[in-house]
């Protein structure tokens, strides 16, 4: 252990002794439970600061201080969506006169500029937009890698995947091979938000299911595909 140990000890005798316990059994790599993890979210004050050390040397025995990063950009191609989620701004009505649909020619455009800056990946998603041509993704994809073969693409969350799926009218699966093979590295673990049932009813009604937004991350990761996986919070 790598911890500043007699300030470590100093401060662990002084904390809670259930949230002290918690975290010696954190640094031993035994299992916490759910019942645990409660517990040291409530922490604050001396026991917090205790938890943010626990975690920092937990980090550091993984993955070590070296940090890296992508150089990145983000084209959101689309508005327009057919969901009507409490916490986003972004979203337009197709009736509305904000809406926009960029053509393929302005996304690519926008790839090679990014490229030429330096960015290494592009991250494509949007909102879904009711008449949307169920080859749209694949179409962008391979226009991309077309004009930059190299570019790494970081497309389509979960529930963008469901619904073109849906109006190919085939398996997440099949839906998955076809944007591989048009150019998509990894996908975004977006449209999560929090994967509770419940909370998800609440704030975004419709939207993609739990049980689908893991039914399409872990048969993307069969087929080779790798992702992320976000949590928004704040709700």
């Amino acid at each position: 252990m790598t911890l500043e140990t007699k300030n470590f000890d100093s401060k662990l005798k002084h904390a809670d002794p259930i949230i002290a316990g918690i975290l010696n059994d954190a640094l031993s790599e035994k299992e916490i439970d759910i019942k645990d993890s409660v517990m040291l979210f409530s922490a604050k004050g001396i026991e917090l600061e205790l938890v943010c050390s626990v975690a920092d040397e937990l980090r550091k025995r993984r993955v070590g201080d070296v940090v890296t990063y992508v150089v990145n950009r983000n084209i959101n191609f689309t508005n327009v969506c057919i969901k009507q989620c409490g916490f986003c701004a972004f979203s337009r009505d197709f009736r509305e006169e904000e809406g926009y649909l960029l053509p393929i020619e302005e996304i690519v455009r926008r790839a090679k500029e990014a490229h030429e800056l330096g960015a290494t990946e592009v991250c494509i998603q949007a909102g879904l937009p009711p008449d949307m041509d169920g080859e749209l993704y694949e179409k962008i994809c391979r226009e991309i890698k077309k004009e930059i073969p190299k570019m790494h693409i970081h497309g389509f969350s979960p529930e963008e995947i469901l619904y073109a799926a849906t109006r190919n009218g085939i398996t997440i699966r099949d839906y998955l091979l076809r944007l591989k093979n048009a150019g998509v590295g990894t996908i975004p673990g977006t449209s999560a938000e929090i994967l509770d049932q419940k909370m998800r009813d609440k704030i975004s009604p419709g939207r993609i299911s739990v049980k689908d937004w893991i039914k399409v991350i872990k048969t993307a990761h069969k087929i080779g595909i790798r992702s992320t996986s976000t949590m928004m919070y704040g709700h």
